[in-house]
């Protein structure tokens, strides 16, 4: 089995799952205009009442993404203002946000898996891991977190999505 890059370990899942969140967002416009709703009361909808709205998953799960990969390249990442919190706000951050993500380039995370990566949780917890620690145990299981939040929170709201919606461009699924 040959080794696996940083590059690959991370800007395929950031890309595909940025790209299938946007098309989760196409579907619940297409949805509210079915059932005749106004889309961006969705950009507010959360699971629980001290869960934070989709909006914020869906900002969180995009920096998550770009603030990873700017940062195991050694690089400062850009910082996004909160989205609008409408649906078009919301897939104009994404689209941003893939943007960053590919714009980062193997020959970038050379050395990345040693890299010291150094950033902040919150206001007073600052932390300073290994690249392949920082993306393996924290980046990735947060992204995984708040998509799979945005997700939820569409589901419970009506839309008809499933597992293959998660997963599309994953992989490819043999015929």
């Amino acid at each position: 089995m040959g080794q696996v890059s940083i590059h690959s370990a991370s800007v395929p899942m950031f890309v595909t799952l940025m790209k299938n969140l946007n098309t989760w967002l196409e579907k619940a416009e297409a949805y509210a205009a079915e059932k005749k709703f106004d889309v961006n009361v969705l950009a507010t909808a959360r699971l629980a009442p001290d869960m934070l709205p989709l909006a914020a998953q869906v900002d969180i799960s995009t920096a998550w993404a770009k603030n990873c990969m700017y940062r195991l390249a050694g690089q400062t990442p850009p910082d996004y203002p909160s989205s609008e919190p409408t649906i078009a706000g919301l897939k104009a951050r994404i689209a941003r946000a893939l943007d960053d993500v590919q714009s980062i380039q193997a020959k970038d995370l050379e050395g990345a898996g040693e890299r010291r990566v150094q950033f902040n949780l919150g206001p007073e917890i600052k932390m300073d891991l290994s690249g392949c620690e920082y993306l393996f145990n924290v980046a990735l299981p947060n992204f995984y977190f708040h998509v799979t939040t945005a997700y939820d929170i569409l589901r419970h709201n009506g839309l008809t999505i499933g597992k293959q919606d998660f997963l599309m461009g994953a992989f490819e699924i043999p015929k």
